[in-house]
């Protein structure tokens, strides 16, 4: 186990970040303008909704720009407050998809250091579907936390530990999945049906955490990176849960670099899409038990997670 698990246990807040999308937590109901409109009117929306900003939508309701209360605050010191808002209003927008996960957003909160974001239809449309902010996001974790409380206080507890033969079942039986490059919209895919798999297998709640994460963090890194890979999902005779992925990218030029917290090579457009933090590879690190990888320029990079299950009974 790495050093830096024995320190810091995975809570069901950390699983639970990855796996919610946007348009789950996000507030359908936008309180937007358009571009007529003065300074004067948005002042006075924001002071009834106590809200920080605005978006500015078009006809169909596409984003062209947003203000915000520091813009309403030049425009009264300035003396233009009554102005319409067509020459003033910021036309560079940071927005975020609904169908990436949270984790995306609360990235990309701290990063511009914003209160809400307007959130887009996908990754390439300016369609605003609704806004998402930090309170959306801890209200949603309650939620989801709340049902899964309940459901566990409605369920007999069952023995954890994993049976011999199941474990000789798991060894012969293999997952694999194909990760397309920039496949935003199924973004989490693979770490989704990897949990449900091994949910019901009587495996400690932690070490389903840190599977879903290594997973969702290994497919990450071949949507964003690269043309696109595969990954595939297995448990050996030695109990062990190994993860492995390869991708069609330009491979990693320094390995150890990478491995370092906020170290990224992401682009500005996956930036701005919320994702790139430098987290990916020092999650993946953290949370599994041993990590190989393999890189190269000319055939891209293969990774080799390794988690144990801490099943006690061995196959012979």
């Amino acid at each position: 186990m790495s050093a830096n698990y024995t320190k810091e246990k995975l809570t069901l807040v950390n699983e639970l970040i990855y796996e919610i999308k946007v348009k789950e937590a996000m507030s359908r109901r936008v309180i937007f303008f358009k571009e007529n409109a003065t300074f004067r009117e948005i002042q006075l929306k924001l002071k009834k909704k106590k809200i920080s900003g605005v978006p500015i939508l078009d006809n169909v309701k596409n984003i062209i720009g947003i203000v915000s209360i520091d813009d309403v605050i030049t425009a009264l010191d300035k003396g233009y407050v009554d102005n319409k808002i067509t020459d003033y209003m910021s036309r560079d927008v940071i927005t975020i998809p609904q169908n990436v996960s949270v984790v995306s957003a609360i990235h990309k909160l701290g990063r511009f250091g914003v209160g809400r974001l307007p959130v887009t239809e996908s990754s390439d449309s300016k369609r605003i579907v609704g806004v998402i902010t930090l309170s959306d996001i801890l209200n949603r974790l309650l939620v989801v936390v709340q049902s899964i409380a309940e459901k566990v206080e409605d369920k007999e507890i069952k023995n954890t530990q994993i049976s011999h033969d199941l474990i000789k079942h798991m060894v012969k039986k293999r997952l694999r999945f194909e990760v397309k490059g920039d496949d935003f919209d199924h973004a989490g895919r693979v770490a989704s049906i990897t949990k449900k798999y091994f949910q019901n297998l009587g495996i400690s709640k932690d070490i389903i955490r840190r599977i879903a994460i290594v997973c969702y963090e290994a497919e990450m890194n071949i949507c964003l990176h690269s043309l696109g890979g595969s990954m595939t999902i297995q448990v050996n005779g030695d109990n062990n849960m190994i993860i492995y992925a390869h991708d069609k990218g330009p491979g990693i030029p320094d390995v150890k670099l990478a491995l370092k917290p906020g170290f990224t090579t992401a682009s500005e457009k996956i930036r701005a899409l919320g994702f790139g933090a430098g987290m990916g590879l020092p999650n993946i690190e953290r949370y599994a038990d041993k990590l190989e990888i393999k890189s190269s320029l000319e055939t891209g990079t293969e990774l080799k997670a390794i988690i144990n299950l801490g099943v006690k009974n061995e196959i012979k």
